[in-house]
């Protein structure tokens, strides 16, 4: 395993990110704890949840976050492990209604870190934005609950550009570290916009990837597998209606056709290939990944040790264009 600094004071994080949306739901505790045990052993250091999660299930408030902190308990390896979570999602039934009054996001940091066990959040990331509030305010909000030992450092995800632009402005003139990291839907797939369900989810893009490269500030990347789209289409599997709306087209199409030159060229599956692309970027990026078995873990964890040759890499960001409307 090999790791990379989210910015220049940390934190140290390994190349992979295990995504746990469906820990302690889906992903019954035992078996969840079968891959945090495997994560751990092969180096893997980086858990990335959020309150939200589950919540949409009968029974699932905070399943994800609750399971996480009972592993670490009991293997006894919270100083080991970074976590990250996140707030100041919108209520399931009106996400049209931002939640970031600071009431609000400071309930859902509490309920994490009870639910984490824990007394401090490595990375606390806001879930989505409300762009009615000044980023002076939100800064300020975070930068308290920082000063009261909850969180160590704090990111945004599914923000839009020009509002993390702003924030960067206004932290370097408070003299504020700032958001160290954005969290966005991104992978090797190119995105049919009209199949992003949520439309409250930001996409990275060709503006954002270079303001990305440009200021050095670190991503983390969910679906950064395309959900098994990939594999599905090469294996001749039923796709969902909403994964083919997403990813279907003809750019995907023609990177499907070169995934098996590649995995011959590299001695790698194509599962690793499409987590390394994530990894190869020009600044810090982490792909945040789920796996349904511990054979695809496997696979998602031989990418972090997988470097893209240059060649390939400027064959494959060619062909991208992020988004397609």
């Amino acid at each position: 395993m090999r790791y990379v600094l989210l910015s220049e004071t940390g934190p140290s994080v390994s190349r992979l990110c295990l995504g746990t949306v469906s820990f302690g739901t889906g992903l019954p505790r035992a078996a969840a704890f079968e891959q945090l045990d495997r994560f751990y052993e092969r180096g893997g250091t980086f858990l990335d949840t959020a309150r939200v999660y589950a919540a949409w299930l009968p029974g699932g408030d905070q399943a994800s976050e609750k399971t996480i902190g009972a592993w670490m308990k009991e293997r006894k390896l919270r100083n080991r492990i970074v976590i990250s979570t996140k707030g100041a999602h919108p209520d399931l039934k009106t996400m049209n209604v931002p939640r970031m009054e600071k009431a609000q996001v400071s309930r859902d940091l509490e309920e994490s870190l009870k639910a984490l066990g824990t007394g401090c959040i490595d990375l606390y990331f806001l879930h989505r934005d409300d762009p009615a509030v000044p980023v002076t305010e939100i800064l300020g909000m975070l930068e308290e609950f920082r000063n009261q030992g909850k969180l160590r450092r704090y990111g945004c995800s599914n923000w839009k550009l020009e509002r993390i632009q702003a924030a960067d402005r206004e932290a370097r003139r408070l003299g504020y570290e700032g958001f160290i990291s954005n969290q966005l839907l991104w992978s090797i797939a190119d995105i049919n916009t009209a199949g992003i369900g949520d439309k409250t989810m930001v996409a990275m893009d060709g503006e954002t990837f270079a303001y990305h490269a440009a200021s050095g500030k670190s991503v983390m990347a969910y679906t950064s597998a395309c959900g098994g789209y990939f594999a599905k289409k090469r294996r001749g599997l039923p796709l969902s209606p909403d994964l083919e709306t997403l990813y279907g087209g003809p750019s995907n199409d023609a990177l499907l056709a070169r995934l098996p030159a590649w995995e011959a060229e590299l001695g790698a599956a194509a599962a690793s290939i499409v987590l390394a692309y994530i990894m190869a970027a020009p600044f810090p990026a982490v792909p945040i990944a789920s796996f349904s078995s511990l054979a695809q873990l496997d696979q998602g964890l031989a990418a972090a040790d997988l470097d893209i040759p240059g060649d390939m890499l400027e064959e494959i960001r060619r062909s991208r264009r992020f988004l397609c409307p």
